[in-house]
């Protein structure tokens, strides 16, 4: 079952985005305009965009998705297949406002166990005249269950019961995106038929700034500063065990655009997580950094954008052919309407 671990970027939307241009940006979907992307993390934001899209990360089958977005009758709907681990998703939206109803549900018979798997989840979003400008407001309930059921054995089943709320600010001046808040939290409870109930409370906050625009002719700069702390804590049948303690001093995260003839586009991006860690009285303090790169190419009105694997940047080059070594890691088309 796939445990639902609400992500404060976009509410446990825009950190499972599959589109390459936002992974090499630093897999931050608050930071994203003017992208059919920033729909998931702030569906407010969907009559913007009308649009058909697919994408593939990997040699898997199954990995992809495909989605598609476009106005009927002065309403915005939409629909999607595989994206962000759901089956499928439904996106309306008149225009003040936009909901996205995600639902995934399984079974699995086989010999004398049965799996049923559930998660349904719902996104709300729209504008308030809070911060600067305007500000982008999105809040998300995502309720998930698996039950195991077995003859001549106990019965179990894990609950997850997740919320958040995101505010993203606009504003002139260099932090274009500021104030970017973003608050949650996740209720798991695992239970079996004799009366043995494990329950843990993850509570999450963050807080910071972006910058998203063009710092020259044809270079756009894409930039994330957050500070943000995460708790764990234990409860029902659980011992006696010390609450888990995440504080990120700071996340920096980005990228860098850089148009390359009328078509082309070179991408460069990064992330840097500095995290101080506790649990009881354990601590520790480390920095985490990881580089991404990728293209895109434009036709009018069709996008192409991929990321390039670091398997053909360090043991290529092999451009078909080879999983770890390929040129693209992941591949989007899109056209917009």
């Amino acid at each position: 079952m796939r445990k639902v671990l609400l992500v404060l970027a976009v509410i446990c939307v825009a950190a499972f985005a599959s589109d390459p241009r936002l992974d090499v940006l630093g897999g931050d979907a608050r930071l994203l305009v003017n992208d059919y992307l920033e729909i998931w993390a702030f569906p407010g934001l969907i009559s913007d965009y009308n649009f058909v899209t697919g994408s593939s990360q990997t040699a898997a089958v199954g990995d992809g998705w495909f989605g598609i977005v476009d106005e009927f009758g002065g309403n915005t709907y939409g629909v999607s297949v595989n994206h962000n681990g759901y089956e499928h998703e439904v996106l309306y939206s008149p225009g003040d406002w936009g909901v996205i109803f995600s639902m995934d549900f399984n079974k699995f018979p086989e010999d004398s166990t049965t799996v049923k798997e559930t998660e349904i989840g719902v996104a709300f979003g729209t504008d308030v005249p809070i911060f600067s400008n305007y500000s982008d407001f999105a809040v998300e309930v995502v309720y998930d269950k698996e039950a195991v059921s077995e003859q001549d054995t106990i019965d179990t089943s894990l609950t997850n019961l997740s919320f958040g709320a995101t505010l993203r600010g606009h504003s002139d001046g260099f932090l274009n995106l500021f104030p970017i808040i973003s608050a949650g939290m996740e209720k798991t409870t695992d239970e079996t038929v004799v009366d043995v109930s494990l329950q843990t409370t993850d509570i999450m906050f963050d807080f910071g700034g972006g910058h998203n625009k063009k710092v020259a002719d044809k270079t756009n700069l894409v930039l994330g500063v957050f500070g943000g702390v995460r708790s764990l804590s234990y409860g029902g049948d659980h011992e006696d065990v010390d609450s888990d303690m995440w504080i990120t001093v700071p996340e920096i995260s980005g990228g860098v655009e850089q148009e390359i003839g009328k078509w082309l586009v070179f991408r460069a991006g990064a992330v840097s997580e500095t995290i101080y860690y506790s649990k009881g009285d354990f601590n520790n303090f480390g920095t985490a950094y990881t580089t991404n790169f990728g293209i895109g190419m434009h036709w009018d009105n069709f996008m192409m954008d991929a990321t390039i694997s670091e398997g053909f940047l360090h043991n290529g080059p092999y451009m078909v052919g080879g999983n770890a070594n390929g040129f693209m890691g992941s591949l989007a088309a899109t056209y917009n309407f």
